[in-house]
């Protein structure tokens, strides 16, 4: 392949790597918190069990500062691809006291650090391993309901998922649960409910204990909005570091293959010119090949059974008959002349019977 075709393949074999990269799983498969997600982490399960029952399920593709006025619960479903603004903590802050409710299932890390620092929550311990008889959920946490009120009042106990809980610095708020996962706030006159990680709505666990009850009290309240919004990357963000971190490898290493196939380690030099060489040295190098094998009375004898066939399918000359017979009914028949049949009957030379041979069959046109 030449040197234009190797870059052509690098730079096709960069262009696959970062649409691969851009493009990602599909939606419906992806491991987010998302109503879009059939997978085990996320919400598509909730949102359609819910709406099933009768339930007025919102998705929220907008801001938080567009929720409509007659929305009783929002739960924002530990999003980490875009930031909850100042303005939206605002609207927040207006819809809860106003009466409604607030379901925040914080992610992990360093996301939503400004909607953390407005709950007061932060990092806690972490929840211990329990499995429950019957029920397969591997690293999994149960809690034990300690507030059995309000959304509560129908659940026992919750299954949740054997990792970091979540601890709120606020006199006003107080553990729902036991260990203390899920928590519970007043705000002017409404509520907020705090967990971390998005465990207590994602399909994996929500048929678990009493998760579906918890949801079924907040949707009998009224309109259910899920945040969707922040599950969408928005255009002015950065892109995420891997994607960085892998295209910058890849076009390191486009570059080192480009540079290591452009650079010559010596001056060019002219193609090496291999002279023709003519009919007649290959024939002279055949007859030497052959006499060192020493097949040529073989080869004879084939050539002289080959001169009978050509006179006898040229011109009827029977295979039975002599040599000398043979050349007078040739020169009869035809303008051969008798003594190149008669060279051909008596000579017992390899290199001197192919050229008979040869114009035997130059002047029969066979």
């Amino acid at each position: 392949m030449k040197r234009a075709g190797w870059i052509i393949l690098a730079v096709l074999v960069v262009l696959a790597l970062a649409l691969g990269l851009a493009v990602g799983p599909d939606a419906s498969e992806r491991q987010v918190p998302s109503v879009e997600s059939s997978g085990p982490r996320g919400l598509k399960v909730l949102a359609t069990w819910l709406t099933e029952t009768g339930a007025d399920v919102r998705i929220g593709a907008e801001p938080l500062t567009a929720l409509p006025a007659d929305v009783r619960t929002v739960l924002l479903p530990a999003p980490v691809a875009a930031e909850v603004t100042a303005e939206e903590l605002e609207a927040l802050r207006r819809f809860v006291e106003a009466g409604g409710t607030l379901v925040a299932l914080l992610p992990r890390g360093p996301a939503q650090a400004r909607l953390k620092r407005w709950l007061g929550a932060r990092a806690g311990e972490v929840a211990p391993l329990a499995e429950v008889p019957g029920v397969r959920d591997l690293g999994g946490s149960t809690v034990t309901v300690r507030l059995p009120g309000g959304a509560l009042a129908q659940a026992k106990a919750l299954r949740l998922s054997a990792e970091v809980m979540v601890a709120l610095d606020d006199e006003a708020a107080v553990p729902a649960t036991d260990p203390p996962a899920l928590w519970w706030k007043p705000l002017g006159r409404g509520e907020v409910w705090v967990a971390m990680g998005p465990e207590l709505a994602e399909n994996a666990r929500l048929e678990l204990l009493d998760n579906a009850a918890f949801w079924a009290a907040l949707a009998a309240q009224g309109p259910l909005w899920i945040d969707e919004h922040h599950h969408q990357r928005r255009l002015d963000a950065p892109p995420p570091l891997h994607f960085v971190t892998t295209g910058l490898q890849a076009a390191l290493v486009a570059l080192l293959f480009l540079a290591a196939r452009g650079t010559r380690l010596g001056p060019a030099r002219e193609d090496a010119r291999h002279p023709q060489r003519s009919s007649s040295e290959y024939v002279a190098a055949m007859a030497t090949l052959t006499a060192r094998a020493r097949v040529e009375p073989e080869l004879v004898a084939a050539l002289k059974a080959r001169v009978r066939r050509t006179l006898h399918d040229a011109l009827g000359v029977s295979l039975s008959v002599p040599w000398e017979e043979a050349a007078r009914l040739s020169a009869q028949r035809s303008r051969l002349r008798p003594e190149l049949i008669r060279q051909a009957g008596t000579t017992t030379d390899f290199l001197a019977l192919t050229r008979v041979v040869a114009e035997l069959e130059h002047e029969l046109g066979t």
